[in-house]
């Protein structure tokens, strides 16, 4: 192969790679904004990363912490989609369109971004479409909404609704749980920047997401927030904790059923059908009873509740999900499937949470402080030392048990007879070099060349300084991206609770890409 083919092969893989990387920007600003744009762009990321591997030798398929579970997840979606009792095209089709974006999106993401550089700018793509999806939200508050475009609610029965934003999603409560998730992003980045000014630009940014999540009066989604914020007090900044109560202060202030109207988030009649979010979940867990294995298929809760409906008065009403994403799982795609979702799901969330704010030890903080709080609880308990002291004795056994077998069947490695160390040979120099050498320099010579090492050595460290400082500002970002991760898969797990927020497709394009984005993060923090 000639130099010109050689270079016009690098040119093409150089086109690839950043083709790829744009791909999966395009994603990320998108899916809050024009989720079939954004599906778009995964299928051209995919087909671009795959003519990459035809042609780039050095780019290998690296294995990710969660592809067991996530194929376990993909193909029993699968299977419940042929075995569902609905038997129609259409659950095909939601699941190939819709499931499919999410696997692949996990690849694409996970198995592409491997720089620093890269997560930085995939971050700035994310901040910048969740601007604009929070300035809809500000200009729909300000200029009232257009009854049309309000399709989770008959805005004609319910005019008090026009305040309700919901930007570019297809629900108030879904924009909550959307702007949750950034909330998360900006305080995870809060934990691991230092200065006056970041830390000044980030309080402004989660003040302007704050102010956007009350214009949809979701309580659900305030109450998953006041939960983080306790959760961040606790480890990161107890400072929180008293902005927290402030603002609780004011929202009962200027609302003093505000606690009441929290509560009826699991009693209240739900989208105006007459019936409570509990009285779903008693006919989804009539579903899970009988198809506990492969579920009802993917996307047939919708179809399927009808059979199960024991509360439903308003038959004009249509229940889309169960209003919570553990059992919504369940009930479309059985226990197992259920399991899978959730071991990518909380696995990725604890991950995130743990790997970060290491103290000297190399602990976390979230795992110094579980352990500190086990070693007080079993510090009280006599059941649990003894238990403890069980625990430890079969644990010594165990491994002294591991240890002879090992010992037993590892060959044994036969010691090598030390070789003599080599005498050093005397360097030989040339009479001349010597002789110059033993010169001695005169005072201008000497000065001259002082000199000229102190400006290398200074321009030296200045390039050390800066090239430190950056890697240092790289990794801050990192790991306030990975903590902010774990941050936000905690407020839509809270949030799960109350709602399936990820049954809105760009709620769950954005769970898969942060995921995948914290599963390259995991590699890039091990290979380093």
């Amino acid at each position: 192969m000639n130099r010109i083919d050689v270079f016009v092969r690098r040119q093409r893989i150089k086109n690839l790679e950043n083709w790829t990387i744009r791909a999966i920007w395009a994603e990320a600003f998108f899916l809050p904004i024009f989720p079939s744009l954004a599906a778009a762009a995964v299928m051209f990321g995919i087909t671009f990363w795959f003519f990459r591997l035809q042609i780039d030798t050095k780019f290998k398929i690296r294995s990710l912490p969660f592809d067991i579970p996530v194929s376990i997840f993909i193909m029993l979606g699968a299977i419940s989609v042929f075995n569902s009792p609905a038997r129609d095209f259409e659950l095909i089709y939601n699941y190939c369109a819709v499931g499919g974006v999410y696997g692949l999106t996990y690849l694409l993401v996970g198995q592409n971004i491997r720089t620093a550089e890269q997560i930085k700018d995939l971050a700035k793509v994310l901040a910048a479409s969740a601007v604009i999806v929070a300035l809809g939200g500000y200009f729909q508050y300000i200029f009232g909404i257009d009854l049309a475009e309000m399709t989770w609610a008959d805005g004609e029965l319910h005019p008090e609704l026009r305040k309700y934003v919901f930007s570019t999603m297809e629900n108030p409560n879904v924009l909550a749980g959307y702007l949750d998730a950034i909330i998360c992003l900006a305080l995870g980045f809060l934990a691991k920047f230092g200065s006056r000014r970041e830390k000044f630009i980030l309080l402004g940014a989660i003040i302007f997401f704050a102010a956007c999540l009350a214009m949809t009066h979701s309580h659900g989604a305030f109450l998953s927030l006041a939960i983080i914020f306790l959760f961040y007090g606790f480890l990161q900044d107890w400072r929180f904790l008293t902005l927290l109560a402030l603002i609780i202060g004011v929202v009962y202030y200027n609302d003093a059923n505000f606690f009441e109207k929290v509560m009826e988030i699991f009693t209240a009649p739900n989208d105006f059908s007459e019936i409570p979010r509990t009285a779903i979940w008693v006919s989804t867990i009539s579903m899970i009873a009988d198809h506990p294995f492969v579920g009802i298929g993917w996307g047939a809760y919708e179809m399927l509740f009808p059979q199960y409906n024991y509360y439903l008065t308003n038959s004009a009403a249509t229940i889309n999900h169960a209003h919570n994403l553990y059992l919504q799982t369940a009930a479309e795609i059985g226990i197992a499937g259920a399991l899978s979702y959730f071991w990518y799901f909380f696995g990725t969330m604890f991950t995130a949470l743990t790997s970060n704010s290491k103290t000297a030890d190399g602990e976390s903080k979230f795992q110094k402080l579980f352990n500190e709080q086990l070693i007080k609880t079993f510090s009280t308990s006599k059941f649990l030392q003894e238990l403890a002291q069980a625990k430890s004795m079969l644990m010594l056994r165990m491994a002294d048990l591991s240890n002879k077998i090992l010992d037993k069947f590892s060959p044994q490695k036969e010691q090598e007879p030390k070789k003599p160390a080599k005498k050093s040979e005397p360097e030989l120099v040339h009479h001349d070099e010597l002789k110059f050498s033993s010169k001695k320099k005169s005072k201008d010579d000497k000065k001259s060349d002082d000199d000229n090492f102190d400006v290398q050595k200074f321009a030296d460290d200045s390039l050390f300084e800066t090239e430190t400082e950056r890697l240092t500002s790289d990794k801050k970002f990192v790991e306030g991206l990975k903590f902010g991760i774990g941050l936000a898969f905690l407020s839509m797990a809270l949030n799960g609770m109350s709602d399936d927020l990820l049954f809105n497709i760009p709620s769950s394009m954005l769970m898969w890409l942060l995921g995948a984005l914290g599963v390259a993060i995991t590699l890039i923090d091990d290979e380093n």
